[in-house]
């Protein structure tokens, strides 16, 4: 539930924080993009963590043309990871072992101030690959479960975001396409002995200018 409410208040600000920079976008032009993400698990993440693939994901940016080519907005998302463990034995904190079912729950929230560049953009090209780097912070809520015991810690981490991808018109003249591509996330994180939360995400969504 609270992270139901997080995501949606933050997805509102993003909302407001468009419109509220439109009147003075005569020079550029707003874009939103809606994107389904899967995402994969790297390094310790994935060794210590969850080495599962999530399918449970989805970004949405708002960029604003500072010129034909270059762009600057705010990137938000979400990401839904969970693995459920095979019985195994376990040692606790106070020494003793335990046989137990071990089961961890990640949810990532990354807020970026994100900069695109589209060599093409100006152009009539069908395909306009594009790059992108972000900054920010991810809100961070992990649940572990060993047997019944355990517990939610939620938390927030730097996050910095290299993307890279095309874009498809849908048409010669169109401002509206398809956006397919790939982010590398490094997620800051230093609980429980755990470190990092990097990964790979693939995104496939739309684009549309706001008018």
């Amino acid at each position: 539930m609270v992270m139901k409410k997080l995501i949606s208040a933050i997805f509102s600000v993003i909302i407001l924080s468009a419109f509220a920079f439109h009147a003075n976008a005569q020079k550029g032009e707003w874009k939103l993009s809606l994107n389904y993400n899967y995402s994969m698990p790297l390094g310790s993440f994935k060794s210590d963590i969850i080495d599962k693939s999530s399918p449970l994901g989805f970004s949405g940016s708002f960029m604003y043309g500072l010129s034909d080519k270059f762009s600057l907005g705010i990137y938000g998302g979400y990401q839904d990871y969970y693995q459920k463990f095979p019985r195994a034995v376990y040692q606790t904190d106070n020494h003793e072992v335990t046989s137990a079912v071990l089961s961890n729950s990640v949810q990532t929230m990354p807020i970026l101030l994100k900069a695109g560049f589209s060599p093409l953009a100006a152009t009539h090209a069908p395909v306009q690959p594009y790059v992108a780097l972000g900054a920010g912070v991810s809100i961070i809520d992990f649940t572990q479960y060993l047997g019944e015991f355990g517990g939610t810690n939620s938390s927030a981490g730097f996050t910095a975001q290299g993307s890279a991808g095309i874009k498809i018109p849908f048409g010669k003249f169109s401002k509206s396409g398809v956006n397919i591509g790939a982010d590398y996330n490094y997620i800051s994180y230093s609980k429980f002995g755990y470190n990092n939360l990097n990964n790979v995400s693939l995104h496939a969504g739309v684009y549309f200018p706001l008018r």
